[in-house]
């Protein structure tokens, strides 16, 4: 599909801040489901973690959180593979002289139906970038995930909105401008089947021009399975600080880059199923 017509599907689709899945032939539930993290060591140098499902069980959606990095750290990817989650922080141009650490979230389960993962990648130029990228036909998006190669901290990853079946990324240079190319690999994470009950819901923080982020539950009798973000507004003036699965929420915040009057707003999206 077009990348332009998806983007204004999604618009839509989301507007109200709610997707579900209509009913289907057969559905599958998610047992195991459990939420894992590991964190960095704790310095002021670029830095990954990684973090494996238990036995068992794989990933079925993705997080991570910058602590103490004062909005100066890009979250440059997080990757999910079949067992195992990956990301990476890279300083912005600018720097910090903090320790800081990177912390890596996984939900992971055993949903009764086959599960896959797979990615794309944007040319190097030109910038910013925005891609979308889709299950197979008939599949259902569980989680998703991203990486930058060669953007050294100064590009962040604005959207990683996920719907049904695909999900939106977009990326902005930071505000100083980067004059280099660089590539953008989007990950989504597919199941054959729907887990029952699954649906999109999304929350918006407040409009204005100070750090912020936003909590989505699922609703009532539904658990966490992905987690997503997106920015508006941010022009490459704000920066990425967590997007993080709990066990009945997504929780997304940012950090300004340098202090601004425009205002934007920071938007939480859970994926979400029966539990």
């Amino acid at each position: 599909m077009n990348t332009r017509f998806r983007a204004v599907s999604l618009v839509i689709a989301l507007a109200a801040g709610l997707v579900v899945a209509g009913a289907g032939p057969s559905s599958a539930d998610v047992p195991g489901r459990v939420v894992v993290s590991e964190v960095s060591d704790r310095n002021s140098d670029d830095k990954g973690a990684e973090v494996r499902c238990p036995d068992g069980t794989h990933v079925l959606g993705t997080g991570a959180e910058i602590t103490s990095g004062g909005g100066a750290v890009v979250i440059d990817e997080v990757i999910p593979t079949a067992y195992t989650v990956s990301a990476y922080g890279v300083e912005t141009l600018a720097g910090t002289t903090a320790e800081w650490t990177i912390r890596v979230w996984a939900v992971c389960g055993n949903p009764r139906t086959a599960t896959y993962i797979r990615y794309q990648t944007t040319a190097s130029h030109p910038n910013p970038k925005t891609l979308g990228l889709a299950c197979h036909e008939g599949d259902w998006l569980l989680g998703s995930g991203y990486q930058l190669e060669g953007a050294r901290g100064n590009v962040s990853v604005t959207g990683l909105i996920p719907t049904l079946d695909d999900v939106f990324v977009e990326t902005k240079e930071n505000h100083r401008g980067y004059g280099g190319n660089y590539y953008l690999r989007v990950f989504v994470i597919c199941a054959e089947d729907a887990p029952s009950g699954l649906q999109v819901v999304s929350e918006e923080s407040d409009e204005n021009s100070e750090d912020k982020g936003a909590v989505r539950p699922c609703p009532e009798g539904k658990q966490t399975l992905g987690a997503g973000f997106s920015i508006p507004g941010a022009a490459g003036e704000t920066i990425l600080t967590y997007f993080i699965p709990t066990r009945e929420t997504a929780i997304a915040y940012a950090h300004e880059l340098s202090t601004t009057s425009r205002e934007w707003s920071v938007r939480s999206y859970a994926t979400c199923a029966n539990e």
